[in-house]
């Protein structure tokens, strides 16, 4: 028996606990998570549910050179930045966030960035810390 997730690709078995923890078993399409993360594992935010980074990544795709790194996130399976690459990933985060033609798009990218300024060294906050893209 092979799993197809909701665009009809195979879903491997360590896939499998994040389809059915964002909705497979209700039929909802499942779309990309977003967490920043410690090296050692501990989860410091997630993004809502609501808020649709698939999208706002299908639309950096359409625009490759203004945004390599969100268009270069893979949609099926893990994308991993560490803190210089999110400083990056912050700027064009916040190119979407003011030039986006959606105001879902808008909040999306504000919404990352959020998420982005917790990789950004401050005293008293610990290194090393990842952004995790999360695909399906």
């Amino acid at each position: 028996m092979v799993l197809l997730s909701h665009s009809g690709r195979p879903i491997g078995m360590s896939r499998l606990w994040l389809c059915f923890g964002a909705g497979a078993v209700t039929g909802r399409a499942v779309g990309l998570g977003v967490q920043v993360r410690e090296y050692t594992g501990t989860l410091v935010r997630a993004v809502d549910s609501s808020v649709d980074v698939s999208a706002l990544c299908s639309y950096a795709a359409q625009d490759q050179l203004a945004y390599p790194l969100l268009s270069g996130v893979d949609p099926y399976d893990d994308t991993i930045f560490n803190a210089r690459q999110a400083a990056v990933l912050s700027m064009e985060l916040a190119s979407l966030a003011a030039e986006a033609p959606d105001e879902s798009l808008r909040m999306a990218a504000v919404e990352l960035l959020s998420l982005a300024a917790l990789l950004e060294v401050q005293p008293g906050r610990p290194h090393h810390r990842r952004l995790l893209f999360i695909g399906d």
